[in-house]
């Protein structure tokens, strides 16, 4: 697709670059030990490449002297979220098909304030080769070193949460490399983080244009014209970022999100339902509250009950958990 169609595409993507807080450090004493009675701390990884971009799709095992069996799979980002943990120290192990396992240890402070979220990164190593990472380093080859020094110094600066100088330094990477998408794409995350979204809308549909199968580009524009309320614009590119990959559960969410403010209450459905479909991730939380609004509306109360327990459940510090409790209780008496 050429000309003005690029425009209705690109990606946005909330949280990009998150998952380089604090939260490694190790704790002693009882400080680890897990309180009676706790259950409300989630952990947040997120997993490279060796090249330094996110590794999607891979698999990450968490363990506890108390628990077990937990898994996640890192989205579009590179990141997995679990919820729901106790305190205590905990192993995080990682799997990519052509990599070697790489684990982290974290401790979750049995002090630390309630829904406290811990993050955690994990770097692969190795020679190792999957999909995703051939389909970025396509985007690197041919780039001059120049050009590349200052496009990492620019994620660097958006890790360290200055995304000013990161825009500074990919627009600076861009003049040595005129068709760098990767770095119209950062840049674009960077002026996103400054919630400047006609400039990160430019910059993505910019990444699109140099590269038409880039798949996180194509998604923030959807995301950004969902932030600007195009709701019908943002949906239908969200639904074709779901042609080129069937699992994206945030797009899904977006996508049921744009339909329920169009009135499209039964594709909204549809797409809200898969985007949690099999799934238990506070990531794509909106989604059962969104349901539970569209069952509201309808006066299937049970229905609508359930879904906004299971939003609380995965979101319990939501600003309004209180409202939400009394309206879950009002509706389970309606039913």
């Amino acid at each position: 697709m050429r000309g003005r169609a690029f425009y209705f595409f690109a990606l946005a993507i909330l949280g990009v670059l998150q998952g380089q807080l604090t939260g490694n450090a190790q704790g002693i004493g009882d400080r680890n030990r897990a309180a009676d009675g706790d259950g409300s701390y989630s952990i947040q990884g997120r997993v490279y490449l060796p090249n330094g971009k996110p590794a999607i799709g891979a698999k990450a095992s968490i363990s506890s002297a108390e628990s077990s069996g937990i898994t996640a799979t890192t989205d579009i980002n590179g990141i997995f979220q679990v919820g729901s943990l106790r305190a205590g120290n905990y192993r995080i192990s990682v799997v990519v098909a052509g990599f070697p396992s790489e684990s982290e240890t974290l401790t979750i402070d049995r002090f630390a304030p309630a829904g406290r979220t811990f993050s955690v990164a994990v770097h692969l190593q190795g020679e190792g080769r999957t999909r995703s990472e051939s389909a970025v380093d396509m985007r690197f080859a041919g780039v001059p070193k120049a050009a590349l020094e200052k496009y990492i110094s620019g994620v660097e600066k958006l890790r360290q949460d200055d995304p000013k100088a990161a825009v500074t330094l990919f627009e600076d990477a861009i003049a040595i490399y005129p068709n760098f998408a990767a770095a119209y794409f950062e840049k674009g995350s960077a002026h996103l983080k400054e919630n400047s979204l006609d400039k990160a809308l430019q910059s993505f549909v910019k990444a699109v244009s140099i590269d038409q199968d880039y798949l996180e580009a194509k998604y923030s524009v959807g995301y950004t014209q969902y932030l600007r309320k195009n709701y019908e614009v943002a949906s239908a590119i969200f639904v074709d970022v779901l042609k080129q990959r069937r699992d994206f559960a945030e797009a899904y969410l977006y996508l049921g999100i744009s339909l329920y403010y169009l009135k499209n209450t039964r594709d909204a459905e549809t797409a809200l339902k898969a985007a949690v479909a099999g799934k238990e991730d506070a990531r794509v939380a909106l989604a059962h509250r969104f349901l539970g609004g569209l069952y509201a509306q309808a006066n299937r109360n049970a229905e609508a009950a359930a879904e906004l327990q299971k939003y609380l459940d995965l979101v319990p510090t939501a600003p309004d958990a209180g409202r939400l409790k009394v309206t879950i209780e009002e509706l389970k008496k309606k039913s």
